[in-house]
């Protein structure tokens, strides 16, 4: 069990209430916090590990089962990383369920923004036609703040008692730019 901290305008399109006060984390990845982002009429659900600066995308539709399709997204998006999948599926696991709550990091909202942008780039250049290419795309992105997060991918290895080593060795090449997302 974890918070998915989210942002007004996301509780707001999914009609949920927070909590007060959701659980301690239960998982390695920590608590996420998530935003419902807009890149022309595409609508992605963009959420953020607060240790890691790991980001998940989900399309935002339909918004009852953000929570349910955030495991799924959350274990794929960790076989990418080269997670053992007995860890990946533990960690999908682990934060089940979601407790939704309100964002409270002005921090994780800073990187939640600066990789907001960095999704709209991709999408408008036709980098990714995806959520799934765009979570691999955002795991080898330079973190603005915090300085000491780096790469993500990097980031999370080490949260599963990994080496972080050359992520672009165990991230493997991605697949060749496709149509923009529809």
């Amino acid at each position: 069990m974890t918070a998915f901290r989210c942002t007004a305008k996301l509780l707001k399109a999914m009609k949920a209430k927070p909590v007060a006060e959701p659980a301690p984390p239960m998982n390695r990845l920590g608590e996420w916090t998530a935003n419902l982002i807009q890149v022309g009429r595409i609508q992605l659900v963009l959420a953020v590990s607060e240790p890691t600066r790991f980001a998940v995308v989900l399309d935002a539709a339909p918004y009852a089962t953000v929570t349910e399709r955030f495991s799924q997204a959350l274990f794929k998006a960790l076989l990418n990383l080269d997670i053992p999948a007995d860890m990946a599926a533990a960690e999908a696991e682990a934060v089940r369920p979601l407790q939704l709550a309100k964002s409270n990091s002005n921090s994780v909202l800073g990187t939640l923004n600066q990789f907001a942008f960095q999704i709209e780039s991709y999408v408008w250049h036709g980098s990714a036609n995806s959520a799934a290419e765009l979570t691999r795309l955002l795991a080898d992105t330079v973190v603005i703040q915090p300085k000491h997060i780096g790469f993500p991918a990097h980031r999370v290895r080490e949260a599963f008692g990994l080496p972080s080593g050359d992520h672009r060795e165990w991230m493997g090449s991605l697949p060749p730019a496709g149509t923009v997302l529809h």
